[in-house]
């Protein structure tokens, strides 16, 4: 696998934790989680993008 790919799914995995996380957390957290997640997936779109 390419290092780009093993990236990718390190993501994947953060936004599962982070998700996972959210959902125990409630108020202040859930806001926090929903940027994090949206951050991470803008960059994996950047990625999978610029891979091509």
């Amino acid at each position: 696998m390419s290092i780009r790919n093993k990236i990718g799914l390190g993501m994947i995995a953060l936004f599962i934790l982070v998700t996972i996380i959210g959902n125990f957390l409630d108020g202040f957290w859930n806001g926090v989680t929903f940027i994090g997640v949206a951050a991470w997936v803008l960059i994996a779109l950047e990625l999978s993008s610029s891979n091509r």
